[in-house]
């Protein structure tokens, strides 16, 4: 292999290796331990085979925070990608004033994800909430199971809208503009060119950003901790922080291990729906 061959591998290895260290031994790590009955303190007692996984989906606590799973990714999924894409069709089309609801719609990145879970706590929080107050309201946001996953639904979909929006706005100004003035030409009126021309070219990009909004949906803990932690009574305990309860509170390893390996093994078939589907656009 010639020196200019062999560059690129060269410069990926230092990437490799961190990966191989730090990611993909560990999870295979975990793979073989979920197999295996093994101590608190690490020692290996035998072969589990499914046990491991029989007991999990056995666990009353843990199919309730399935079913928690499914009804966020129900409600998020679509509110998500709807609110994403009418932003960026808006603003598809640069003018003097697009560039201050570009800069309102990317500033969700500006700002951290707890920061954002804070902000949110104290904004919904008791009977004397700022949104009580504007909404005229006396209601306890975050004490009702209805309303505390509304208020989770809300807080998660305004963490990915400025992502998701900077990849369906780049996808739409990426379309080739002699075919959208050609459509303007032969009068078709702004809303057909969207339907009928611009969303079909942005398909793609479209598709993988509501699989990039499932995968985060499926694998949400970090907003549940800081907003509800799971309650009130369970009603917000998502899977993955049932893992975070289990492998870290109450350090039952075995079990985090095995839950680890469900979830990334569900998101890794995602990533290859998605690679498959972008493949055949």
């Amino acid at each position: 292999m010639t020196g200019k061959k062999a560059e690129p591998y060269i410069l990926l290895l230092p990437a490799v290796t961190l990966a191989l260290i730090f990611s993909i031994l560990p999870f295979s790590r975990s793979i073989v331990l979920s197999f295996l009955r093994v101590t608190q303190n690490g020692r290996i007692i035998g072969f589990a085979a499914l046990d491991n996984y029989r007991n999990l989906f056995s666990d009353k606590a843990f199919v309730q925070s399935i079913s928690h799973t499914l009804l966020f990714v129900a409600l998020f999924l679509p509110l998500n990608t709807a609110l994403t894409l009418a932003a960026a069709a808006i603003t598809r089309r640069k003018t003097r004033r697009s560039g201050l609801a570009e800069f309102i719609f990317f500033s969700p990145l500006a700002v951290s994800l707890s920061a954002y879970s804070m902000i949110f706590s104290e904004m919904f929080r008791g009977r004397i909430s700022i949104i009580n107050r504007i909404l005229s309201m006396d209601m306890l946001w975050l004490e009702s199971p209805e309303s505390a996953m509304a208020v989770l639904v809300m807080l998660s979909v305004f963490l990915d809208f400025g992502l998701d929006y900077i990849l369906l706005l780049s996808s739409f100004r990426s379309i080739d503009k002699s075919v959208i003035e050609a459509a303007e030409i032969d009068g078709c009126s702004s809303i057909r060119t969207l339907f009928m021309i611009e969303l079909p070219q942005i398909r793609p990009m479209l598709l993988i950003t509501v699989f990039m909004a499932l995968k985060d949906a499926l694998l949400i803990s970090a907003p549940v901790m800081l907003l509800t932690e799971g309650g009130p009574f369970r009603s917000t305990e998502t899977v993955m922080y049932y893992y975070y309860l289990e492998a870290f509170r109450s350090s039952n390893l075995q079990k985090g291990r095995t839950i680890s390996t469900l979830m990334v093994g569900v998101s890794m078939i995602l990533v290859a729906l998605a690679s498959r589907r972008r493949y055949h656009e």
